[in-house]
């Protein structure tokens, strides 16, 4: 196997960073990168390697490559290759085939990973000795960034491996045919004559935020996008919506909806964390869908018009059919309104009480932090309650400005996405908002951040519990079960890591400290998290249910008992 035109051809293909963790199946591989252009961080996990691969992806728009070896590394990956894939996230995942020999059996870390990765790639590809690399990396470059991005598999044959039978063929990407005239000549007719035209847009429209926000604001067309877009306009602008499920609002959304006459959703999945649980009325008669993915096209809503079509494309078109002096008629008072009733908290949520004797309200912790950070700066969550808060509170002022685990929310995504966000977007600061349970899950990560001197603040909420599936069990039961964490000594953590370390509760000032985190390396600001007054009265009123149900329960076995005795 030819590990030198393996890199070259990665090269030639525009990829230039790879994450992963070397092994002795692998040993050539790793030394022709060693000797190639191509930059490499090595993580403590395989599993922090593919989810590096996302932020990374989600920051610059361009795939990374995640190295394993075949066998554990392969599989220790396949979480974050499964976020990736439900998240739309090109990567390219190239591992050592797996060992075989006619009429030996259970060959050391032999499993057939083709039949294992098939539901969770778009395509796997096999190269061998004497195989046409350059052609076969090109077409896996083709098929993970075509259509809806995606993660592909490149296994290569090395000392005593070869393929087995079951792997799998690529799969199509997209038609990546010229857009349809007679389509575009339609969606150019229905904008010329749209008076309430909305912009719904999702992660295909990123990259486009200039031209949109000229748009909106030359005629005055109010922006909503899904959680993984928020930040194409930013959020303090009059013309955005700021819709997220998680701030509550979906009928006012949807009145908006119901008093639009062109919805053109742009590169959204409308899957279910895009559709507020598929509760968006989108009506057909009026939506009007552009995507590259024809699989994308086809779900869930059905549309008045759908283009095959990447969003810049079809942005041409809109410009072109929209007159200098033209205005939509939404009233500036209407949406005004509108905006402040989506950016309103849902009056029952039961936000915790964030900081012990400095405590702030969530709304006002996610206020202070907004101020704290450059507005060009990333915000990267991890899965659980903090995401939730963050989504509800906290403004996204520039495009790629979020990055969540969107449609699989892996644990564990928080620290090493945004470790790959860095690597994708060096000059703009990176924020890693981490649950204390994400952190047990992949915090070790964090001494790759030493290792490799990245400035990032790592934001610990510690409330030593799995704190978002505690609260909904007290709420259901007064009762939780299995979710109490160990103490973190998060400041004995930091020392151990040798990244620096801040309390929230000691912070002098409105974010003089987080201004200044241009250091060499990461810092960690532990805040910690206790329970609302709310939230604490919820609990002690779901018990007071709980040992009424009993009281009454026991009484009625009682009274039973007495019956058949008598």
């Amino acid at each position: 196997m030819d590990f030198g035109a393996l890199c070259d051809a990665l090269e030639t293909e525009g990829l230039n960073r790879v994450f992963g963790v070397p092994g002795t199946q692998t040993l050539g591989f790793f030394d022709a990168i060693r000797h190639s252009g191509l930059e490499f961080t090595l993580s403590t996990h395989e599993l922090g390697a593919a989810f590096m691969a996302n932020g990374y992806f989600r920051a610059c728009g361009k795939p990374a490559i995640v190295a394993t070896i075949g066998g554990p590394g392969f599989t220790n990956a396949l979480t974050g290759i499964a976020e990736a894939r439900l998240d739309s996230v090109a990567l390219v995942h190239i591992v050592s085939a797996p060992a075989t020999a006619p009429g030996e059996r259970y060959q050391l870390q032999a499993i057939d990973q083709s039949a294992i990765a098939a539901p969770l790639v778009k395509a796997c590809y096999n190269v061998g000795a004497g195989d046409d690399l350059r052609r076969t990396v090109a077409e896996a470059v083709a098929c993970a960034t075509g259509g809806e991005p995606g993660p592909v598999l490149i296994q290569y044959e090395h000392h005593g491996s070869s393929f087995p039978e079951s792997a799998n063929s690529p799969i199509a990407t997209g038609s990546g045919a010229p857009m349809d005239q007679r389509l575009l000549e339609e969606l150019g007719d229905r904008w010329s004559r749209a008076v309430r035209p909305v912009f719904l847009l999702g992660q295909g429209a990123v990259g486009q935020a200039a031209r949109l926000r000229l748009l909106a604001e030359s005629a005055g067309i109010p922006v909503v996008t899904t959680p993984s877009a928020r930040g194409i306009l930013p959020e303090d602008h009059p013309l955005a919506l700021g819709f997220d499920v998680l701030r509550g609002g979906v009928d006012t959304l949807n009145e908006l909806l119901e008093r639009s006459d062109l919805i053109l959703a742009m590169g959204c999945k409308l899957g279910h964390n895009g559709s507020a649980g598929f509760n968006l009325r989108l009506p057909e008669d009026r939506l009007v869908r552009v995507d590259t993915s024809p699989a994308v096209l086809e779900a869930n809503y059905p549309a008045a018009l759908s283009l095959e079509a990447e969003a810049a494309g079809v942005l041409a078109v809109i410009e072109e059919a929209t007159e200098p002096s033209h205005r939509t008629s939404w009233p500036d008072d209407e949406l005004a309104e509108i905006r402040n009733r989506l950016r309103a908290p849902p009056s029952s949520a039961p936000d915790p009480v964030v900081g012990g004797p400095a405590a702030k309200n969530s709304s006002e912790f996610f206020g202070w932090l907004r101020s704290s950070l450059p507005r060009d700066a990333i915000l990267v969550t991890d899965s659980g309650l903090h995401q939730i808060l963050a989504r509800r509170y906290y403004d996204v002022l520039e495009e790629r400005g979020l990055i969540l685990p969107s449609d699989f929310q892996s644990m564990g995504f928080g620290v090493p996405a945004g470790i790959g966000a860095r690597f994708g977007a060096p000059n703009r600061p990176v924020a890693v908002l981490v649950g204390d349970g994400g952190l047990l899950m992949s915090g070790m990560e964090i001494g790759t951040a030493v290792r490799e001197r990245i400035p990032l603040l790592v934001i610990v909420f510690n409330d030593g519990h799995l704190n978002q599936i505690r609260l909904q069990q007290i709420a259901d039961s007064g009762q939780s079960f299995g979710v109490d964490l160990a103490s973190i000594d998060i400041r004995g953590f930091s020392d151990a890591m040798g990244a620096s370390y801040l309390l929230f509760d000691e912070l002098s000032g409105k974010g003089g400290e987080l201004g200044s985190l241009d250091r060499d390396g990461p810092t960690i600001l532990e805040v910690r998290v206790g329970d609302s007054w709310a939230m604490r009265s919820r609990a002690a009123g779901a018990r007071l249910k709980d040992t009424a149900r009993s009281v009454r329960d026991a009484g009625a076995a009682i009274r039973s008992g007495k019956r058949r005795d008598g």
